[in-house]
């Protein structure tokens, strides 16, 4: 078998289907697609369920008690039997009769990983803009040359999308790539982190595969997600872990993952609660004031170099000084009011 879709599939019965079809459409026959339905509340189990018996040798469903996508995704994993691996939003479509130029480029370069360009388009908008990889085009990478990517990554895209990428089979299995079941969002990011720090083949090519739906009930844009500054602190975490792990140390990743960690990781979780739960914002501004990231991040970037008049820095710097007290009040009173 060539290729295994694995699709988590929770609370997404609109799009569904435009989902599967646009799978069933494309021109590669020797596939496979795992639902994971992770005790979705509305009818996509039946939807799933009427997809897999209509399609009996092609769909496979997997009914789970809520996990979240991280454990769905790893369930498909470990059932999984494509040479390769394409992760799929289910809110999210393919276009037309890419797949199967796509797995013809993976299987050329003998590719770990190979990147593609993507769409993105609007809840109820069908415009799509076009993105492309951030890697270098139609170029064989290699471990050496991915660790400088990286080093570049936490302020680029380029290792933020599941989807965006193609994961041959056996490179997962044999480094014990896999999702942390416990990060309940964002778990694109350290799963990626894993794959190209280890991959020794990386290509990108442009031909553009996946449209990305920007939707506002996605768990990304939900309006308050419980203990969302942990999440991303998790996040940051297993990012480093990674990196220490399989790369030769450079200045130059930690100071770039220092500047996305200050610049959007910390004001994206202060605007989180203080539009959200403005009772608990405070607490949560000392929390992070005080963690390791924060604290690491500000050893590793100098805010000087964004220094200006805008009160954006000067709530940073009185958090790096621990004056937690005034920088509450540049984020209660004007930055997130």
């Amino acid at each position: 078998m060539r290729l295994s879709y694995i699709i988590p599939v929770y609370n997404v019965e609109k799009y569904l289907t435009q989902c599967l079809d646009s799978i069933l459409a494309q021109t590669l026959t020797d596939y496979e697609v795992i639902l994971v339905d992770d005790s979705s509340p509305d009818r996509c189990p039946e939807i799933c369920d009427s997809y897999a018996e209509k399609y009996p040798t092609i769909v496979k469903v997997i009914h789970q008690e809520n996990k979240g996508a991280a454990a769905a995704r790893n369930a498909a994993l470990s059932v999984a039997k494509g040479d390769y691996i394409f992760f799929i939003d289910s809110d999210d479509y393919l276009v037309e009769d890419c797949v199967e130029v796509l797995l013809s480029k993976a299987i050329e370069f003998d590719a770990d990983v190979l990147q593609t360009s993507y769409y993105t388009c609007k809840e109820n908008d069908s415009t799509q803009i076009k993105n492309k990889s951030l890697f270098p085009e139609n170029t064989l990478l290699t471990h050496t040359d991915m660790e400088r990517e990286i080093c570049f990554a936490p302020t680029r895209t380029a290792i933020t999308y599941l989807w965006q990428n193609l994961y041959k089979r056996a490179f997962l299995v044999e480094n014990s790539i896999k999702f942390e079941d416990q990060l309940v969002m964002n778990h694109d990011g350290p799963f990626n982190m894993q794959a190209f720090t280890k991959a020794k083949r990386v290509v990108a090519v442009d031909i553009p595969l996946y449209c990305y739906r920007l939707r506002s009930g996605s768990l990304q844009r939900r309006k308050f997600v419980p203990n969302f500054d942990k999440w991303l602190y998790l996040q940051w975490e297993l990012k480093l872990k990674y990196y220490n792990e399989n790369c030769t140390p450079s200045a130059l990743f930690y100071e770039n993952l220092a500047e996305h960690t200050i610049k959007a990781i910390f004001t994206r979780i202060l605007n989180h609660y203080y539009k959200n739960k403005p009772e608990e914002a405070f607490v949560v501004l000392k929390r992070l004031g005080n963690s390791e990231m924060m604290r690491r991040s500000f050893a590793d970037y100098d805010i000087n170099k964004f220094r200006s008049k805008s009160l954006d820095w000067l709530m940073t710097w009185f958090t790096q000084k621990k004056l937690y007290f005034f920088a509450h009040l540049i984020c209660k009173y004007i930055l997130y009011k």
